[in-house]
């Protein structure tokens, strides 16, 4: 009885799994250009871009790049994002000699900036965030 039992929840998991859809999974593009008008950004001074889920930005980024070689403004693209709501933020790191935190923002030292000025921007499939502008301001 109990094999019956166990060969028919097989069958009936087995037809479930056949009527389920296999789709990819959505992704969301967020983009938008940085601009600076200080003298900080340049040479040597890597520009550092991530995306957050909150503001203000709490542990690690979704996604990320350090650029070395740039020139401002900045057009910058972030593809294959999970629906969601997110802030862009970007900095110019003016020390990168400083190792431990190359990247990182210091909010003393660094120039940076946040899209939409720090209100979180929904993306999803349909709702791609286009023009999340970030304007670099010395550190002050």
């Amino acid at each position: 009885m109990r094999t019956a039992r166990a060969i028919v929840c097989l069958f009936c998991i087995s037809l479930l799994a056949c009527g389920t859809s296999e789709t990819a999974p959505q992704t969301a593009s967020i983009s938008g250009t940085i601009t600076y008008a200080g003298a900080a950004a340049g040479h040597g001074r890597p520009l550092a871009i991530a995306v957050y889920r909150a503001f203000p930005p709490k542990g690690p980024p979704v996604a990320w790049r350090l650029i070395e070689q740039y020139q401002l403004p900045y057009r910058y693209t972030f593809d294959n994002l999970p629906p969601g709501s997110y802030v862009v933020g970007a900095l110019v790191d003016v020390d990168p000699a400083d190792t431990r935190n190359i990247g990182q923002l210091n909010a003393a030292r660094d120039p940076h900036g946040y899209s939409a000025s720090g209100r979180l921007l929904p993306v999803d499939a349909t709702h791609i965030a286009e023009g999340a502008d970030i304007v670099l301001e010395d550190a002050k």
